[in-house]
């Protein structure tokens, strides 16, 4: 397999076939790359993300008008 992917991230051990590959990942990926900062827009999409599902908690819980239990 080292053969096949001879370029390694030193950060996750992730193999690439060209270095290119290699730099690409380097850019690309929070994990390796510290600089690397999510815009606020991809943030918003996170707050509903709870356990690694995506909720939609808008309104739960709550009793409207005209609602009867």
């Amino acid at each position: 397999m080292e053969k096949e992917k001879p370029y390694r991230c030193e950060v996750c051990g992730k193999r690439y076939k060209n270095l290119n590959g290699l730099k690409y990942h380097r850019q690309h990926s929070p994990p390796c790359n510290p600089e690397l900062k999510l815009s606020p827009a991809a943030m918003s999409g996170m707050s509903n993300n709870i356990g690694g599902m995506n909720v939609n908690v808008a309104g739960a819980g709550l009793v409207g008008e005209g609602m009867t239990f």
